[in-house]
């Protein structure tokens, strides 16, 4: 729950600088926290196969969709403010929000926000190249 927390502040956070236009401390604050999350992982977060990216987020055989929604959240601004610059790296990270966001739909007990499908849409017009979504829809079925 501390890490929900802290992770909906730090959105708030980046959110601020972006609009401030302090994109490279934005992006380096979301990285240090994805960093915080692999830590006990021998790959950096955005070296995650989709699969890893979601097992990341089960402890004791459940999905911690609350975790994963937040998570989600920083990479898509991420992604944002990546897109001009450096396209794959950008991609992945749409990849990867993509793929929590659906997983945790599919969570009965899960608390997603209102406006999930909005996200997922957007992100799907990102993601148009039908390779980038297949792989994501193979791992949720």
């Amino acid at each position: 729950m501390r890490q929900v927390q802290y992770l909906t502040q730090l959105l708030q956070e980046i959110i601020f600088k972006k609009s401030k236009n302090k994109k490279q401390e934005a992006i380096q604050e979301i990285n240090n926290a994805l960093e915080r999350l692999t830590k006990e992982h021998p790959k950096q977060f955005h070296e995650l196969e989709l699969e890893e990216t979601a097992n990341l987020f089960i402890q004791n055989d459940a999905y911690q969709a609350e975790l994963a929604l937040a998570v989600a959240d920083l990479l898509v601004e991420e992604a944002e403010m990546l897109k001009d610059q450096q396209f794959s790296k950008s991609k992945k990270a749409y990849q990867q929000a993509y793929m929590l966001y659906k997983k945790a739909q599919l969570d009965k007990n899960a608390a997603v926000p209102l406006d999930i499908h909005q996200k997922t849409t957007q992100i799907k017009q990102e993601l148009s190249h039908k390779n980038a979504l297949a792989e994501i829809e193979k791992l949720l079925n």
